[in-house]
């Protein structure tokens, strides 16, 4: 490793050369929006003849312009957009022949080509994933000056573009135009151009540049009553600051000073290197003076006079205190501290992830962390819940890689879980300890090792950069003292990305991955990224077995659930580290699942629920193997429907059945009071579900049987809307239905009532589907009346089933036909339909998106063929414990072969039958996929990524059903 040492010498001398010169230091790469910006810069009074102030920019400018008409996309398609306005703007304000080397027929070519590639780029936008730095205020800003040119656009995105325009500029007082205050306004204050007198900014030039941005300084000279030879020189130094091979190229940001300095410096000493080999590196505790004394304890990411923020503070005191210069966090805590998140900057749209994890390590590193256990927390709980929520972006605002918030969070959480295991900090939240920062880290862990790619790389195209960061990740979550199985997968996939680091010459020595307007490369932090991902010790800190021990996480029970989901058919392909690994989830989401477990139904009389620690396995399994990678809410969410799923099926199946099987008319009368739907005379709920899967509520009864005066009317002639030729509620031949648990007294549906309704409060009132739309929530309203309904439709065609079985009598079947009794009773029973409808309500990424009625369509299509699936796989798998308990089972049916006995040949033949059905259930599913993506227009939807992690989670049930029976019972 010495050569690693030796290849960060020059790094060591770069920060060290910043020392006394904060306002003139920065490498980061050009920019094309920046540089056309400066190139459209003119003295005033004679805007229309005098010369640019900088022709090698607009040349610059000119010689970059694709054949495409746009301009260079450096790795998100918002640098298209972002760099083809400055480029446009640029050519029409430059287009007379005076001033440049080119043709009016190629300059109108030139202009041409750019407005047809941007208004292509504009249509085709997705504003709502966008997070660059100012984008809301800028481009509607930029349009508007392209407009006042001559050419107009408008686009698909443009109102939502321009709410949170709105929501933007709402933020800004104007106080800030008098100069008085600085603020981050003036890093972008083209966005103002035309709109705002400038010249009450003056003196908050720093070094001549308006919030170290060369764009908004640009806009200043360009747009302020007065020229002002001290912006003038400020950008004259950043054109002539520019490495060789770069001529006229100007950043997005200059200086960077701070920036640079304390990230190659934290970089450097947090990951691998000591300061003893790093000669020179104390010099970071000299420029951090400066900043201090210049800004009251604080720093900023430009110069030591520009505004400061929490992100650069926070790595000032990480880096201070590992070169043993003891620094606190007060001035930083007394200023960016929010009620439940640490802010970056005042005004900020939403905060930054990775500032939070930085001020986490600042306050774990300064000489008495104890002192901000409160802000720890509050900073720990941000993290864990950005990670979870489904919500909350996990991507951060200033780098376009997951694994750059992946690696700072685990950095900073392992760092609190080493504190927390020496001692040093107590006092935290059980929660947090126990739950939270456990699953949250595995999960990290988990999901960056099943994303490597077969190169050893990380990301979605090669990067030796984006690799380090996810070295730099599993490195620290390798000190996770409860993931000994996992450790050689760690080792290999360590060892891959190094390898791929070190001989991969394809890949770019420049890489645009920071954000700032646009995408960029501060080329010397990623070389010591890199640095550090190949030096990195792993595991990086070695932890007692406290918190393994807190955990518990049974080793017997961790080895025979990998065994049997090993064994499983759709999962037995897969290495046994995935497996297990998906076990070891499980666990972790048992510890939330249990504290629910008894809330609402209790187990009285019943055998172990084998189910319940099936449902946390199952789910993570299908998440991680399916590659969905949902968020923890979400599945926790849905383990927690199923959890109540399989307990009201136990309810209904062993309560109601056996204790109110007589008064169904009176269970469905409750349901309906509870979810809806109209009553008639006779007691039913008289109504045709009009729920738009596409198939009925299972309980239709058009006709009334002469109940009057407040009876319920209730025979069993109008189950499912048909008569079985039995009348005053006899069957034929008198072969009377018993009523167990004798007479029923007026309140004894009381607890069923209770029981029903906090099932339902439960679905309904879910915290996690409170921002779902009113079409989703009334669809799982209508599911969950269906699901209910079918439970005790399901118990009334049992009896009648088997009362005329055991009578050797021909029985009416329900609803006709198996066709429309799978269609309709028996897929609400499945259940499948409402959690499909529930996992529908649960927050996604493209919350808002209005869909087309072809989509919707094909959405609910798809629950019809999941449901018939389900059930159909349930009914083949439970055919002998449907037997024992007396219910209706697809089998039943006289389409199947009849079922006198338990011939074994006649079982079979009927169970190939329902296995060619499951089959073709499955092909019209994967129809539907197929037409649902075409319908969208995506490789990847929310829906149609949720509908294929529900199949995929159905079919390793079907197999845990075939395998054993997992069902409760009396």
């Amino acid at each position: 490793m010495e050569h690693l040492n030796e290849q960060t010498i020059p790094l060591v001398q770069y920060v060290a050369e910043a020392v006394g010169k904060t306002h003139d230091f920065g490498n980061l790469t050009s920019s094309i929006y920046d540089t056309a910006w400066v190139s459209m810069v003119r003295k005033p009074n004679y805007y229309a003849s005098s010369p640019l102030l900088f022709p090698e920019c607009f040349q610059y400018v000119l010689d970059r312009q694709l054949p495409s008409g746009g301009w260079e996309s450096y790795d998100s398609e918002i640098d298209e957009i972002m760099n083809t306005l400055g480029g446009l703007l640029a050519l029409k304000k430059n287009s007379d022949k005076t001033h440049s080397s080119i043709s009016s027929e190629d300059m109108n070519w030139k202009i041409e080509g750019a407005a047809k590639f941007l208004e292509g780029r504009l249509n085709d936008w997705d504003v709502a994933s966008t997070d660059h730095v100012g984008f809301e205020i800028i481009i509607p800003s930029m349009l508007e000056l392209i407009e006042q040119e001559g050419i107009s656009f408008r686009f698909p995105g443009q109102n939502h573009l321009m709410d949170l325009n709105q929501k933007k500029l709402a933020k800004i007082h104007p106080s800030i135009w008098s100069g008085k205050t600085q603020t981050t306004i003036t890093h972008s204050l083209e966005a103002f151009a035309g709109k705002v007198d400038f010249t009450g900014l003056r003196n908050q030039l720093v070094f001549g540049g308006m919030g170290s941005s060369p764009s908004s300084t640009a806009a200043y000279l360009m747009y302020s009553l007065a020229w002002d030879e001290e912006a003038e020189n400020y950008l004259r130094n950043v054109v002539s600051s520019r490495r060789s091979g770069d001529y006229g190229g100007v950043p997005g940001m200059y200086p960077t000073t701070g920036f640079e300095v304390l990230w190659i410096a934290s970089t450097l000493l947090e990951d691998g290197f000591d300061a003893s080999t790093l000669s020179g590196i104390n010099a970071v505790v000299d420029l951090t003076e400066e900043f201090y004394e210049s800004q009251d304890g604080l720093v900023s990411g430009f110069s030591k006079l520009s505004v400061p923020d929490a992100d650069d503070t926070a790595k000032s005191i990480i880096t201070r205190n590992l070169l043993g210069k003891p620094t606190t966090p007060d001035k930083l805590i007394e200023r960016f501290e929010g009620p439940d998140h640490f802010l970056t900057y005042m005004m900020e749209r939403h905060p930054s992830l990775t500032t939070n994890c930085n001020v986490l390590s600042a306050m774990l590193e300064s000489p008495e962390p104890m002192k901000y256990i409160s802000q720890i927390v509050k900073c720990a709980n941000f993290l864990c819940f950005s990670w979870t929520r489904s919500d909350v972006s996990f991507m951060d605002k200033w780098n376009i890689s997951e694994y750059y918030p992946i690696m700072l969070m685990s950095e900073s959480l392992i760092r609190l879980l080493k504190f927390w295991d020496q001692g040093v900090i107590n006092l935290l939240p059980d929660d947090l300890i126990r739950i939270k920062i456990p699953l949250v880290l595995f999960q990290a862990l988990f999901q960056t090792l099943q994303k490597q790619n077969i190169d050893g790389s990380w990301g979605s195209k090669p990067s030796r950069e984006i690799t380090a960061y996810a070295i730099i990740a599993l490195a620290n979550l390798a000190s996770l003292p409860f993931i000994s199985e996992l450790s050689a997968q760690i080792k290999t996939a360590i060892e891959k990305g190094r390898s791929f680091i070190i001989s991969n010459t394809q890949v770019p020595d420049i890489e645009y991955v920071w954000i700032a307007k646009t995408t960029y490369s501060p080329i010397n932090i990623s070389k010591a990224y890199v640095l550090a991902g190949l030096k990195i010790r792993y595991p990086k800190y070695i932890l007692s077995s406290s918190l393994k021990d807190l955990l518990d996480i049974p080793q017997e029970g961790l080895h025979e659930y990998t065994r049997i989901y090993s064994k499983l058919p759709r999962l037995k392909d897969f290495p046994p580290w995935r497996i297990q690994a998906c076990v070891m989830e499980g666990y972790l989401f048992l510890k939330q699942l249990k504290r629910i477990r008894l809330d609402m139904f209790g187990r009285t009389d019943m055998k172990k629920d084998e189910y319940f620690d099936f449902i946390a396995m199952t789910f993570a399994s299908a998440n991680n193997l399916q590659a969905s990678f949902l968020r923890a809410d979400v599945l926790f969410a849905m383990m927690f429907l199923v959890l109540r799923v399989y307990q009201v099926d136990e309810y209904m199946e062993h309560i109601i059945s056996k204790r109110f099987g007589h008064a169904t008319e009176r269970v469905k009368q409750i349901i309906s009071d509870l979810v809806g739907g109209e009553v008639s005379e006779n007691g039913s709920n008289g109504y045709t579900n009009n729920s738009t899967n596409g198939h009925m509520c299972g309980y239709v009864n058009a006709h009334t049987n002469g109940a009057k005066n407040g009876s319920n009317g209730y025979t069993r002639d109008t189950i499912n809307g048909h008569t079985n030729g039995a009348k005053n509620g006899s069957i034929v031949n008198d072969h009377k239905a018993p009523l167990l648990d004798g007479p029923m007294q007026n309140n004894d549906l009381s607890d069923v009532h209770d029981k029903l309704k906090a099932f339902t409060v439960s679905i309904l009132y879910h915290p996690s589907i409170s921002a779902a739309n009113e079409y989703d929530q009334n669809l799982l309203k209508h599911e969950l009346r269906d699901c209910l309904l079918s439970h005790v439709i399901q118990i009334d065609d049992s009896r009648q089933f088997y009362v005329h079985r055991e009578a050797a009598v021909n029985w009416k079947i329900p609803r006709g036909s198996y066709h429309a009794w799978a269609r309709s009773t028996a897929a609400s029973h499945s259940c499948a339909p409402l959690s499909l409808a529930f996992l529908r309500c649960l927050p996604k990424n493209d919350a808002g998106r209005r869909k087309s009625a072809e989509e919707q369509y094909l959405i609910q299509d798809v629950w019809m063929h999941l449901s018939n699936k389900c059930r159909m796989e349930n009914d083949r798998a439970s055919l002998q414990r449907d037997r024992k308990e007396k219910n209706l089972n697809s089998l039943d049916f006289p389409e199947f072969p009849q079922l006198q006995s338990d011939n074994g040949k006649d079982v079979r033949k009927s169970k190939d039958q329902i296995s060619r059905i499951v089959s073709y259930e499955k092909e019209c599913c994967q129809f539907a996929f197929r037409a649902l993506q075409q319908a969208t227009g995506k490789a990847k939807d929310p829906d149609l990524d949720a509908l294929r992690f529900y199949y995929f989670l159905s079919e390793i049930y079907s197999d845990i059903y075939t395998m054993r029976d997992i069902s409760c019972e009396f």
